[in-house]
This record gives C-alpha cells, structure tokens and sequence, in this order.
C-alpha cells in the first residue's frame, strides 16, 4: 500500500513536529513558525491562508507540506514547508507531496508555486529536491537570513 495524501488533522501534529525535529534542517524557531502555520490550518481549515497535507502510509505520518495563495496576487501560491521523515528519504514521500500540492494548486486556479530556500549548505539536499522537480531560482536576497545565509527564490510555472 502506498502513501495516502490527506488533509492534516490536530492528530497529526505531534508527528509533524517529530519530522520537522528529526529532518535537521530547521532551527528551533523554525519548527515553532511551521507548527504556527499547521495549528492555523487546523483552526481555519479551507477558510484560512494555509492548507497543510500529510502523506500518511497506515497511520503513520511520513511527511507533510504546507502551502497558502500568496497575498495580493491573482494565481500565485506558496509553498511555505515541505518536511519528509528521514526515514522515508528517497522513497518517493516527497514527489508524491509535491504532486498532489501541484494538482490542488492547479485546481484552485493557480499558475504557479513560489518557494524559498536556505543559500546554506544544510538546505542543499532540499534545493536539489525542487531543481529536480522543475522549480527554477529565479531570485536571490543576500544575508536575508543572517549573514552568508541568502534567500533563494524558486518559482514552478504550473501552466
């Protein structure tokens, strides 16, 4: 049985916690922004500014995206986070993620899904993930992380 994707529920959020930890890619203040962002599409549901999916296989979280319809935009989405449990690394959690995130995208009238990435050495697997995925860079802002940790801009045209 493959991964399903769904909706994430308030009984996912422990385990989105745990991969976000587990990942070693995010700070501290990193992981308690995204849980900011998963708790608000709890609440909120479809009637907030962030929809959050899990890839559930049997009942067992193993990675989830979250994304929201950029502000003052027409057809323009963020994909905010996107986390996969390291033990589920290169089995497919991810692109099957990033597939449906793209389809829902798509449905909802959008034409694209704009990232941001870490210039640091920690968030090359993750780049690497959305190059080969289609996204391209299409901006960077120098130190806007904190020095010599610049903002990289990737953008996937869904048209």
């Amino acid at each position: 049985m493959g991964d399903v994707i769904r909706a994430l529920t308030a009984a996912d959020r422990a385990a989105v916690c745990r991969i976000l930890q587990a990942c070693g890619a995010f700070t501290p203040e990193e992981v308690a922004v995204a849980l900011e962002l998963v708790d608000d599409a709890i609440v909120r549901g479809g009637e907030g500014d962030y929809r959050a999916f899990v890839a559930d296989r049997g009942d067992e979280v193993r990675g989830y995206v979250c994304i929201g319809k950029t502000p003052m935009t027409a057809t323009t989405w963020h994909l905010y986070w996107m986390c996969v449990d390291p033990e589920a690394w290169g089995r497919g959690v991810g692109r099957a993620l990033q597939a449906y995130v793209e389809t829902f995208v798509r449905r909802s009238g959008g034409e694209r899904l704009v990232l941001e990435a870490s210039s640091q050495p920690g968030a090359r697997r993750a780049r690497r993930f959305y190059e080969a995925n289609g996204y391209r860079q299409t901006g960077r802002i120098p130190d806007f992380y904190k020095p010599d940790d610049d903002c990289l801009i990737y953008c996937k045209a869904l048209t």
